[in-house]
């Protein structure tokens, strides 16, 4: 029997990458004798880092008319946005220590956004009830190859297993973790819950998408609908999970000035090896990232690849 992701869970499904047959930017990640603490704020340990500015481009338009054209039922209304991510590139810096690794990106962003689909009151503080706004979180994702070819997008349709992170300004940033996922890319129609989209020559993708550890590090904040609470309630509540797998990278970001300023950090090696990358030292890694500015799902920006190579 079929089973397909919910409409909301379906939406939040594909992110689009740039093709691995493009040329590599390099991200130089620095040894540093000290962690930086995960809290949003730049210290002293970034200043003497390089930084690669990563240019973002929207999902190809020959993506967006094949899906308009072949996508049935639920999947097709993802396809009709008109507001695309106006990010146009992030300034992306890396470091590790003996066991960790830590990211530090920057992008401008006029508008902090930091609220998704919250509960909104409509009527009277005595008669009304809560409908879900149209509301659109921030956020930023990395896309890390574990197994198969490296970056598996919309563009490219190809077999392969990958380790996802997305920061979400509403979802996350309170918990200060990254919802961390593991994306499993098929050109055959896999067994489980599943989405699937149109790749450009028209092949059907699927993606098998589990949260690592089983769990999302939200959950939803089920409110009595007509008993009011505020005019703006929180549709979804941050949380850290228990198990290990969920949780085990750090983010915290923070909007100043017209920018967002992100903080990330994890093991080297969680010891997950079938949902989290391993970053070798001696070997470097290929990765892309994603910006999301109060943007549906599919019309976010993506890059291409980047290759990080490790200094000593």
């Amino acid at each position: 029997m079929k089973k397909y992701l919910s409409a909301a869970v379906a939406a939040s499904a594909i992110f689009m990458f740039g093709s691995a047959s493009q040329a590599a930017d390099a991200l130089h990640v620095k040894k540093i004798a000290a962690a930086p603490t995960v809290d949003g704020v730049a210290e002293d340990v970034w200043k003497g880092i390089p930084a690669l500015t990563v240019k973002v481009d929207r999902v190809p338009e020959a993506i967006v008319q094949i899906n308009k054209e072949k996508q049935k039922g639920k999947y097709a209304k993802h396809w009709s946005s008109t507001d695309y991510t106006a990010v146009s590139e992030v300034e992306l810096k890396a470091a590790y220590t003996g066991d960790s690794i830590f990211f530090l990106a920057r992008w401008k962003d006029a508008t902090k956004d930091d609220q998704h689909k919250p509960w909104k009151w409509e009527g009277t503080k005595d008669a009304g009830e809560y409908k879900a706004g149209k509301e659109s979180e921030d956020r930023l994702a990395m896309h890390f190859a574990i197994k198969g070819d490296f970056v598996t997008c919309m563009v490219d349709p190809s077999d392969s297993t990958a380790d996802v992170w997305q920061w979400k300004a509403a979802r996350t940033n309170g918990a200060g973790i990254i919802h961390d996922k593991t994306d499993v890319y098929s050109k055959t129609e896999p067994k489980g819950a599943f989405s699937s989209h149109y790749a450009v020559d028209g092949t059907m993708i699927y993606l098998l998408r589990p949260d690592d550890g089983g769990i999302a590090p939200y959950k939803t904040n089920k409110i009595d609908p007509f008993v009011y609470q505020g005019d703006i309630v929180p549709q979804y509540i941050p949380f850290v999970p228990d198990n290990p797998d969920a949780a085990d990278v750090k983010a915290k970001g923070v909007w100043a000035d017209g920018y967002w300023t992100l903080e990330i950090g994890r093991k080297l090696d969680t010891g997950h090896t079938d949902s989290d990358t391993v970053f070798d030292p001696a070997k470097g890694f290929g990765m892309a990232l994603a910006a999301f500015d109060h943007a549906s799902d599919h019309f976010h920006a993506g890059s291409g690849h980047i290759q990080a190579v490790f200094d000593k």
